[in-house]
């Protein structure tokens, strides 16, 4: 209940500051190379309901929460099929690295992995188009029409998030390995596929749940630079839209909504972990 009235407060907090924003920062739809009387802006901007999160300014026809709905679905499932590869794929890199380390397939990966953490979004979305799409002819580079073309914005997507949780569980999982019942499972005869995923991996589970907030942020976050690359008609090309053509009210009604996801999701987590370890739950008088 009380991270429940925290997630509440917060989105108050969060819907205030926006409309405070909205009224404060300079520039508006309707400024122009003429001075328009401030009486004459008043009206316009409460019969266009700037303030209000009602109709598009540039689509009258269409409402704000219908220019969401519609952008959503692409967005969600971008975001969902990168975070299903980077957990299940930094999950089982991770087990790998740890079980065959030491050797050569280690320092692979591992030299793998500081390229795709160290470069971002912005240079693997071209690479991967100019590759798969133009040099080897085998990937279409646009919108979403095949289950083909979700391949090349998911990967590069998901490329940076996996890298870095791949690095957080092997790290992780090597200190818990360790320790002293891993030992001991071992000498009760456990083999070491066993001993990873039956103790260890469970051990180091609070790692993984602790990125997940700053993973899914990541992701969010980076969806609106791949919609544009890939030509995507998503939340975050109607995002980029709605700022050039200073439509507020989509503005307004877009960062409320991702506003609200990402309290909620880390809300949610916090709940996990709090039930999965009971050392992070407070103390009640």
């Amino acid at each position: 209940m009380k991270k429940i009235l925290e997630l509440i407060t917060s989105l108050a907090v969060l819907a205030t500051l926006l409309f405070l924003l909205l009224r404060l920062l300079p520039g508006g739809p309707f400024d122009l190379e003429r001075t328009l009387d401030p009486s004459v802006q008043k009206n316009l901007s409460e019969s266009w309901g700037i303030h209000n999160l009602t109709d598009s300014m540039i689509r009258p026809d269409q409402s704000v929460f219908g220019i969401i709905l519609q952008g959503l679905s692409n967005t969600l499932s971008l975001n969902l099929m990168a975070l299903f590869i980077v957990l299940m794929g930094s999950l089982g890199m991770s087990l790998l690295v740890v079980r065959y380390r030491g050797g050569w397939f280690e320092q692979l990966i591992n030299q793998m992995l500081i390229v795709f953490v160290s470069l971002p979004s912005l240079f693997w979305g071209p690479f991967l188009i100019y590759l798969f799409a133009f040099y080897f002819d085998l990937l279409p580079v646009a919108l979403l029409n095949s289950p083909a073309s979700y391949i090349l914005p998911v990967l590069t997507l998901s490329i940076r998030p996996f890298a870095t949780l791949v690095r957080l569980l092997q790290t992780s999982l090597l200190t818990n390995i360790q320790q002293d019942y891993a030992r001991t499972a071992i000498a009760k005869g456990l083999t070491s596929w066993e001993v990873l995923v039956k103790h260890v991996l469970r051990n180091s589970s609070m790692a993984f749940l602790s990125y997940l907030g700053p993973l899914t942020v990541s992701l969010v976050s980076g969806s609106f630079l791949v919609e544009i690359l890939f030509a995507i008609p998503g939340l975050g090309t109607e995002f980029v839209q709605a700022i050039n053509d200073r439509d507020y009210t989509v503005i307004a009604g877009i960062t409320l909504f991702y506003g609200c996801l990402l309290l909620s999701l880390n809300t949610l987590i916090e709940i996990v972990q709090r039930n999965i370890d009971p050392r992070l739950k407070e103390d009640t008088p």
